[in-house]
């Protein structure tokens, strides 16, 4: 059948054949009028025109044409509903060069023109109610005044009030993009099998009702919409993302519903609250880690760069900004007179000696900030966030020993007898060494600053977890004298318990802990493993597999290539095999007889 075809085909002339081709590109359906390179400035010159810049190649655009035919069929002239907006299509697989002018950079981008300049691009949920508000909203034809309030509320609950029904929204391929693009949003990826999912769902939903008209609160259906939770790189369920201006983070905390609505508040909260010089001591009275931007005000670039840098903290710390900062305020940081604007880390409740700053000489108006810095600034802002002293907890431990800072933690095990007196220890240390490192509070290590976090951590509730991973073992009762202390660098599962003369490190003498931690800068001490040797060449062997794993998807050709060089030596070791094997003995012997009866 297939070469019947072949051979139908190979009788139509060439010009013919590619004009036939070209008609069926083009034939696409189009439920309004179709605009080309040629009529696009010329029909939207006149009037308003809501314009959508598809791709007959994109899987939204599919899922939204039916939505789209909705509302032109609403729009039409003479119709009870229509808006008085001209609705137009543009095919960007057909017209590539018009939607580049357009500065169209995804599909369906739907774009509003009046007189032919763009008024604004539609932005939230495309559904059909959604868009009729949008078109309502710059309608051109007069609406009534009961009519127009009940447009506004609509647009404000839909448009600028996330979670307006105070439930959990269902997120699919068809409206996940639109709806992380229009706000913040919580979104948990689940199974409808996995156990811990459903027992979350109670919670999930309470979460939903607590936040609504503050967060958008949402999940995926992973057995559903495979793909979706691939492409968000799931790997494990329940999964809980917080998404917001194209950055996303994962949730690690506690799963109560208390400790996620904490999270939730402080994560959609604004992250660069306007106080006055004066103010700055109350925050840095009731909060242990906060930043304090000081800039111009006429710098009106630099709020919008850094925002979206400072989202990424999810509120902790919160960042404070102060306006045309005092000159003794700079002089008290030590911001040199150079600077344009500066943001100072301030810990431990004190408001005299910064725990780092971070300066800019020019202004974001006069220069061109590029990628590559405003990474930096993230990546400060990531790497001075850890507090002195924390208790390690469930809900404090990933954020600490995982942090992309790397800290050397100084951990105390404790029993709950002891804690109050050993918080009290380990807050004094701390102080201690912000002094001693001029309140910056790192130590240098191979030529990297790390920072340094005193910790204590409940022993009991931990038993099993410290004696396997820092050979901590659980004695009962203690006394302050007894309480073990070692230095974790987790993310290398090392740890040190020793000074270089073999000594324990001791909590009741912060000379010991100094001691020791400068032994370490000095490479005087030797650092034990975390794991058994069985563990650390498990851990190596996965390591490896998956750098061969990832090698494999970054650079397909590169493995199409070497298994084809496999096949074609494996091709030529047979051949040369065969070729080199010994004829057969009587063969050999027949051949023989006959050269000597030749001769």
């Amino acid at each position: 059948m297939i070469l019947k075809l072949w051979q139908l085909v190979k009788k139509f002339p060439t010009p013919l054949l590619l004009l036939s081709l070209s008609i069926v590109c083009v034939a696409l359906p189009v439920h309004s009028t179709e605009l080309t390179q040629e009529n696009f400035k010329s029909s939207i010159a006149s009037g308003l025109w809501f314009i959508e810049h598809f791709s007959p190649y994109c899987g939204h655009c599919r899922a939204f044409a039916p939505t789209w035919e909705e509302l032109v069929e609403k729009n039409k002239e003479g119709s009870a509903e229509a808006t008085g907006v001209k609705l137009a299509q543009v095919n960007c697989a057909v017209h590539g060069d018009l939607c580049s002018a357009n500065d169209v950079k995804g599909y369906p981008q739907m774009n509003l023109y009046h007189n032919g300049e763009l008024v604004e691009s539609f932005k939230g949920a495309r559904d059909l109610e959604r868009l009729t508000q949008f078109l309502k909203r710059h309608a051109p034809t007069p609406i009534s005044p009961s009519s127009a309030s009940e447009n506004v509320q609509e647009e404000a609950s839909h448009s600028s009030t996330p979670n307006s029904s105070g439930s959990v929204l269902i997120l699919d391929d068809s409206n996940f993009q639109s709806a992380i693009e229009e706000g913040p949003a919580f979104v948990k990826f689940f199974a409808p099998w996995c156990g811990h999912c459903k027992k979350l769902a109670p919670t999930w939903k309470n979460l939903a009702r607590t936040m609504q008209s503050k967060l958008t609160i949402a999940e995926v259906d992973c057995e559903a919409h495979k793909a979706l939770c691939k492409e968000n790189n799931i790997q494990g369920f329940p999964t809980l993302v917080y998404i917001a201006d194209g950055s996303r983070t994962e949730y690690s905390g506690g799963r109560k519903i208390e400790q996620l609505t904490d999270f939730a508040k402080k994560a959609s909260t604004s992250h660069a609250q306007p106080i006055s010089s004066d103010e700055l001591e109350k925050y840095v009275s009731a909060e242990s880690l906060i930043y304090v931007l000081l800039y111009p005000s006429s710098d009106g670039k630099l709020l919008p760069l850094l925002r979206p840098l400072f989202s990424s903290l999810l509120g902790s710390p919160m960042v404070y900004t102060v306006a045309d900062p005092p000159q003794s305020m700079k002089s008290r940081f030590s911001i040199p007179s150079v600077s344009a604007w500066a943001i100072v880390a301030l810990k431990d409740h004190d408001s005299t000696t910064p725990s780092a700053v971070y300066s800019a000489s020019t202004s974001a108006s006069s220069s061109q900030h590029d990628d590559s810095t405003l990474e930096h600034i993230k990546t400060w802002l990531l790497h001075n966030r850890l507090p002195t002293t924390i208790e390690l907890t469930q809900d404090s431990f990933q954020s600490v020993m995982n942090s992309p800072a790397r800290p050397l933690v100084v951990l105390a095990a404790v029993t709950p007898t002891l804690k109050v007196k050993v918080q009290e220890r380990v807050e004094e240390i701390g102080r201690k060494w912000r002094t001693r490192t001029r309140g910056s509070g790192m130590l240098g290590i191979n030529g990297e600053e790390r920072p340094v976090v005193f910790a204590w951590m409940d022993i009991e509730k931990w038993k099993d977890w410290m004696k396997s991973m820092y050979g901590i073992k659980y004695k009962g009762t203690l006394e302050l004298d007894d309480v073990e202390v070692v230095i974790a660098d987790h993310k290398a599962l090392i740890y040190y318990n020793t000074d270089h003369s073999g000594s324990s490190i001791r909590l009741t003498s912060s000379q010991d802990i100094f001691s020791a931690l400068d032994d370490i800068t000095q490479g005087q001490i030797l650092p034990k493993n975390s794991e058994n040797l069985i563990e650390r060449a498990a851990r190596y062997l996965n390591n490896k597999l998956q750098s061969i794993e990832s090698y494999i998807i970054n650079h397909p050709k590169h493995i199409a290539f070497f298994i084809l060089l496999a096949i074609l030596l494996v091709v030529y070791a047979i051949r040369k095999a065969l070729a080199d094997e010994p004829m057969d003995r009587d063969y050999v012997r027949m051949g023989k007889g006959k050269a000597d009866r030749l001769d």
